[in-house]
């Protein structure tokens, strides 16, 4: 398990501590797979044994093991940019292209194939989907709907901010589901209405960045989506996923889905013969 989704899975239940120590690791993907345990305790203010527990809680044997994961990722890491700035080539489309490919590319290896799942269980099991976000993800917010829709989903979004927000989110009811798109920022302000809606019953899917993954309350369905140095990419990855919630979303109701295109064609030929 790549070091993102073992600190995806377990950021809940770390402590303060070991929250400093994962965005210490997160923030310097290149420098963290060749530091010591000890460098990393006296970074992030802690005892080293801190550093070794943090490893261990995140499912690996020791500190060891877990540095071993952050080389591999280290890896996948993309920071064209800055390189290409750095080797002297000038900005262009292909070089933007190229290291969006790339970040695409990495993807996987960081995000499981049941996260997705998880998250689709969760869109057919409710009675209606909230989709939820502004700024740059509006766009991602009416792909979402109209996606989400035409597979016979019963959809609202929340593109409100302020007072207009809440009321729309005390329209959530607990047999809902709440899809939020938001950066790390972003969800800082908006967690304590999260966990008033969460409170209620209502299931709560959340698309944000990796920096969100320290904020001490996340919903239980996570997918987030790692930034390299360069701090870029994170719409595109998020578009991506958008489509692969999607395509899971339509293997799951295909049965669905074919009788209903199987009853709109015996509507259509009924009204063609009067």
């Amino acid at each position: 398990m790549s070091f993102y989704q073992a600190l995806e899975s377990t950021t809940r239940a770390l402590t303060a501590a070991e929250r400093r120590i994962g965005g210490l690791l997160l923030a310097d993907p290149r420098e963290a797979p060749f530091m010591r345990a000890a460098d990393v305790a006296k970074k992030a203010g802690v005892h080293e044994s801190t550093v070794v527990r943090f490893a261990q809680k995140l499912g690996y044997a020791g500190y060891i093991e877990m540095r071993e994961a952050l080389v591999a990722d280290s890896l996948n890491v993309i920071d064209r940019t800055i390189a290409m700035r750095e080797e002297g080539e000038s900005f262009s489309l292909a070089m933007v292209i190229r290291s969006q490919v790339q970040v695409l590319q990495s993807l996987p290896e960081k995000i499981g194939q049941e996260r997705i799942d998880s998250a689709v269980q969760v869109l057919l099991a409710c009675s209606r989907v909230h989709i939820m976000g502004h700024g740059l993800v509006l766009p991602l917010v009416e792909f979402m709907r109209a996606k989400l829709s035409l597979a016979g989903l019963q959809v609202a979004t929340i593109t409100q901010t302020g007072r207009g927000r809440a009321e729309r989110l005390a329209a959530v009811r607990p047999d809902d589901t709440l899809m939020v798109f938001a950066f790390s920022e972003d969800y800082m302000r908006m967690s304590a209405q999260l966990r008033l809606v969460a409170k209620q019953g209502a299931a709560i899917i959340l698309l944000t960045d990796e920096d969100t993954l320290l904020h001490n309350d996340l919903p239980h369905h996570v997918i987030a989506i790692p930034r390299d140095r360069a701090r870029h990419g994170v719409i595109v990855s998020m578009t991506t996923l958008c489509y692969a919630i999607h395509y899971d979303l339509l293997q799951y109701r295909a049965d669905a889905l074919r009788t209903m295109r199987e009853r709109i064609d015996q509507l259509e030929a009924a009204a063609e013969h009067h």
